[in-house]
């Protein structure tokens, strides 16, 4: 049986290298003029950008006993890594919304906030209105299976 060349064209796909942009229901709280809620625009960030940030709230000591002797295990020096979830999270928040936009100067200035991460907590900070946030984010970037978010189901389609 002859063996056929398989094409690498099909992994060379413009929807891997350009980011989907869906547009879900914003908070019940968050109303315009007509009294219609805002909705959030979610940017589909990748993989590797999604790991990147989490490698920037990681941190890798060496552990040590009381006098400051590093403890070993096989003459390598033992280390101990500690991310910042909550802080990585709200980066990734940041980076998917596209509308609202958290790295807007005016709204910054207007939070009185000039850390990045800070903002998703500072723009909603009812633990309803966040969770919702975190949600739809998370449900978006396929990072969590809420089960019931049709509306971002419906908006990816």
């Amino acid at each position: 049986m002859a063996k056929t060349e398989k094409s690498m064209s099909y992994f060379m796909r413009e929807s891997a290298k350009e980011p989907e942009i869906i547009e879900v229901p914003g908070v019940e709280s968050i109303k315009d003029e007509e009294g219609n809620v805002v909705p959030f625009t979610i940017k589909i960030i990748n993989q590797k950008q999604i790991a990147d940030i989490y490698d920037k709230y990681r941190t890798r000591k060496m552990v040590t006993d009381k006098r400051g002797n590093p403890y070993t295990k096989g003459n390598e020096a033992v280390f101990e890594t500690n991310t910042d979830s909550g802080k990585a999270l709200r980066h990734v928040i940041v980076e998917a919304l596209v509308y609202p936009n958290l790295r807007d100067k005016e709204l910054m200035e207007y939070y009185q906030c000039y850390d990045i991460t800070e903002m998703p907590l500072k723009v909603f900070p009812n633990p309803d209105e966040y969770q919702h946030v975190e949600r739809a984010v998370l449900s978006a970037l396929g990072i969590m299976d809420y089960g019931d978010d049709d509306d971002v189901e419906a908006g990816k389609n």
